[in-house]
């Protein structure tokens, strides 16, 4: 079975969770290559130049295994989040996902899509055995999920920002006993 098939299959025997139900509405599913226009134009409005847009699109022509996920209101596209898989730099069989870009309507964000999002595209990678999630961003933010420092874990990002913390979460914390050193991003990350 391929990766977008269990995801399907995921999000169909989940349809009647919290991030699918959330109010207003909203719902949250698997971004289909008609979401296209609507992900890149939401996108290059809440960041304000098209930066994260190409990064988008280079993520998805270079992997097939992203998980990309919209969130939907009265039909149209308020919210979009896109993971995609890394490796560490010494332990290349250990299989993790960078939470690489999220973005919320302007006038719809602190109303828990972004939280939605975020939610969902972790319950997909938990269902994947991913063993653990990577992000740069804030703590504040990320760290309602679980998200820890990933220098707790001995594993460090090879870009740092200012303002932000990279931070990792555990689906498999066993499977990272003994392992540590730099996350290796696909080359699309580049951009950010």
């Amino acid at each position: 079975m391929t990766l977008l098939h269990n995801i399907n299959r995921a999000l169909q025997r989940r349809r009647n969770s919290t991030w699918h139900a959330m109010g207003y509405d909203t719902s949250v599913r698997l971004t289909t290559a008609a979401d296209a226009d609507a992900v890149a134009l939401l996108t290059q409005t809440v960041f304000h130049n098209n930066t994260n847009v190409n990064v988008i699109n280079s993520l998805r022509q270079a992997c097939n295994n992203c998980i990309s996920l919209v969130a939907e209101q009265h039909g149209k596209i308020v919210g979009h989040i896109l993971f995609a898989p890394a490796t560490l730099e010494q332990s290349g069989n250990t299989p993790l996902m960078a939470l690489a870009t999220m973005a919320v309507s302007n006038v719809l964000q602190h109303h828990g899509i972004g939280s939605a999002l975020v939610r969902a595209g972790l319950e997909l990678c938990r269902q994947q055995s991913i063993t653990a999630v990577v992000v740069l961003g804030p703590a504040s933010y990320y760290s309602r999920f679980g998200f820890v420092p990933a220098v707790n874990f001995n594993i460090h990002s090879p870009v740092q920002a200012l303002g932000n913390t990279f931070m990792l979460l555990p689906l498999v914390e066993a499977a990272l006993q003994g392992k540590g050193g730099k996350v290796l991003y696909l080359d699309a990350f580049t951009a950010l």
